[in-house]
């Protein structure tokens, strides 16, 4: 633990707990993205142009002043420049921006040096801030962080098992790393449901419990680690194989002797004894089968801790919802309470009702009634609404006639598209000709269209006394796209 303090600055993280932390970070998870950028030395006036062009609206609530009061006596003050007028702002933000950058390089997340040849100041990034760096971008990041190490690592190892190469005993070190990272991301899926699951028990708004199921548990956990693990890189699917091929090779002599002897030409193995080495081989082996076999029991709980909360969030949202515990929730729930005293006892008047008894005291209440002709005169008379029955429809048709009509009807919907009604509109726009084509047909309606339809189809198949070459596949006529069809009568010859 000492040795953590050793490595990074007292004032590290000085800067994350002052009143304008959030600039602070803004302005370190920029520098961790020009670093991404440029992959080299970084020029300090780059950063601070970055600062400039991309933090102008969170830097205008910067006041360098106000910052300064958070310095403690055991941090360096950093001495605010001469006072700038408020009318000059790219003054103010320059003055903004070198602030910033002093502070974060006293405190010790980054250094700044000049080059005697040049005299241009760069910007170096120790190695603890560039890890710092890439946790606080993950943070803000939406990006998952979850990788499908589980079919990687169970393909690497099925591949050296078939070709049995030079890299084997890497690719054992690298299932072994891989277990490891694949474990601490089942603790974490663990972890953030039962985290969600408590977050639960103080939510007292339902669209707070689906703000939380929905925006937050979906997007953070179920989607990046979740799904994940249960689909694609299936610990499930791919975890038995992966232990049957390394049990296969714990049996294997052979096997063991080439992990061994590869493992030898490693630097660190090259003064450790064969048996020493053979020894930590089948320990590795041994230890990324009871991992992959713990994880396999593991998911079985967790896939019952995410139903379990699924159904919380159900029941809680369900309780929620009818369970209103403002003023105006209580008042329904009093006035339910009467409407169901009243229901319940229609032969009780008012009074000899307890719970209305007790309520009219300071509430009056009437019986719900309506006004007609009696009610205006002496004496006043209370009536009910009655159910009485529908008024008959005048002239009623009689059964006999209702269906000719509706007979007569069906067929005027058969006659509009009728073989006959097909060669008439033929006929009618042929106008004695022997032949015409789709430019000469007249398509007013949809009527018509479908009638230009049916002549194609009755005529291909023989129906009608015409036939229909097709000229062209499609044309633009009358704000219909179709195609170029010529009709012949069948006792002229078709050219």
């Amino acid at each position: 633990m000492t040795r953590l303090f050793e490595k990074i600055p007292e004032d590290l993280f000085a800067p994350l707990s002052r009143k304008y932390k959030s600039i602070y970070a803004f302005a370190l998870i920029s520098l961790y993205h020009l670093l991404r950028l440029y992959k080299t030395d970084i020029k300090k006036t780059d950063y601070s142009n970055l600062l400039k062009s991309q933090g102008e609206e969170i830097l205008s609530l910067f006041n360098v002043e106000t910052d300064r009061l958070d310095d403690h006596d055991d941090i360096e003050k950093i001495d605010a420049e001469s006072t700038i007028p408020l009318d000059n702002t790219e003054a103010l933000l320059s003055q903004k921006v070198n602030y910033i950058i002093r502070k974060l390089s006293r405190c010790g997340w980054f250094i700044i040096s000049k080059n005697p040849k040049n005299n241009v100041e760069y910007v170096y990034i120790p190695a603890y801030s560039i890890q710092l760096l890439k946790i606080m971008d993950d943070l803000t990041s939406d990006i998952g962080s979850y990788l499908p190490l589980v079919h990687q690592t169970y393909a690497e190892l099925k591949m050296e098992d078939e070709k049995e190469d030079d890299y084997m005993y890497r690719s054992l070190l690298n299932a072994r790393q891989n277990a490891d990272s694949i474990e601490m991301s089942v603790v974490l899926l663990r972890q953030q449901i039962c985290v969600f699951g408590n977050r639960l028990t103080s939510v007292l708004d339902p669209n707070q419990a689906l703000k939380q199921h929905f925006d937050e548990y979906r997007v953070d956990i179920s989607d990046k680690y979740y799904h994940p693990m249960k689909t694609f890189d299936s610990l499930g699917l791919y975890s038995q194989p992966t232990i049957k091929l390394l049990s296969n090779w714990l049996k294997s002599e052979r096997i063991i002797t080439l992990l061994v002897r590869e493992a030898k030409t490693e630097p660190l193995n090259r003064t450790v004894e064969e048996a020493t080495i053979a020894k930590n081989v089948i320990k590795t082996i041994q230890e990324v089968i009871d991992i992959f076999s713990r994880l396999t029991s593991s998911f079985n709980e967790i896939d019952s801790a995410n139903a379990n909360y699924t159904e919380a969030v159900q029941r809680k949202v369900n309780y929620l919802s009818s369970n209103d515990k403002t003023v105006k929730g209580k008042i329904d729930r009093i006035i339910l309470a009467l409407a169901n005293e009243i229901k319940n006892n229609p032969a009780l008047k008012y009074e000899e009702m307890p719970l209305l008894e007790k309520a009219s005291d300071s509430i009056s209440f009437y019986r719900q009634g309506y006004v007609d002709s009696s009610s205006l005169t002496m004496p006043f008379r209370r009536g009910e609404i009655e159910e009485g029955e529908p008024l008959p429809l005048e002239d009623e048709i009689p059964f006999d006639e209702q269906t000719e009509l509706m007979n007569q009807v069906f067929d005027n919907e058969l006659n509009r598209f009728s073989d006959r009604a097909i060669t008439e509109f033929i006929e009618e726009n042929m106008q004695g000709k022997d032949e015409i084509t789709t430019y000469d047909v007249n398509i007013y309606s949809t009527d018509q269209l479908v009638l230009m339809i049916l002549g194609i189809l009755k005529a291909n198949l023989g129906i009608i006394p015409y036939v229909a070459t097709k000229l062209e596949d499609r044309i633009d006529y009358d704000g219909y796209y179709m195609p170029l069809y010529k009709f012949t009568r069948r006792n002229k010859s078709v050219r």
